[in-house]
């Protein structure tokens, strides 16, 4: 891993944490702030889980998983294309920033919520952000590959 990926892991965790202390810190717990009437709130949440609560109380299975998948994403961080890197580095922190929560408290805090169409979205955080974003572009890069690919194995 190059210092620059680093740094920019370290940036980003902190942007994490810093929103995590500050939402902690401006609401009470499972307090509603409306930002945008009937489409985005933020509300300060604890979750033992995972996404959508998934394994919730399960603290040490989770990190476990965790180190897991930090270390099959640094192994993929040295054999990826360039193109690929920032994304990998996205899910990278993502996890550390969770990680972090979850070895400091067992609790990962969230509080960004979205109301979209009537349906409320589950209540999440920057770290969580990080990850979705990074593997949707991970997945579009590669299936755009694929398809690249076979269209070039069709014209020979």
């Amino acid at each position: 891993m190059k210092n620059k990926d680093l740094f920019l892991i370290i940036i980003l965790i902190l942007i994490d944490q810093i929103s995590k202390v500050l939402i902690s810190y401006k609401l009470n717990y499972l307090e509603v702030k409306n930002i945008i009437n009937n489409f985005f709130y933020l509300t300060y949440v604890k979750n033992t889980g995972s996404a959508f609560s998934i394994l919730e109380g399960k603290r040490i299975l989770l990190i476990i998983l965790s180190i897991v998948f930090l270390i099959i994403l640094i192994k993929y961080l040295t054999t990826s294309k360039n193109k690929e890197r920032i994304y990998i580095l996205l899910i990278i922190s993502g996890l550390l920033g969770n990680l972090v929560d979850r070895i400091l408290t067992g609790k990962v805090v969230d509080f960004l919520g979205f109301n979209i169409f009537g349906y409320k979205y589950p209540i999440f955080n920057i770290a969580d952000s990080y990850v979705v974003i990074g593997v949707i572009i991970l997945l579009i890069i590669n299936i755009g590959s694929d398809v690249n690919d076979r269209i070039k194995s069709r014209r020979k």
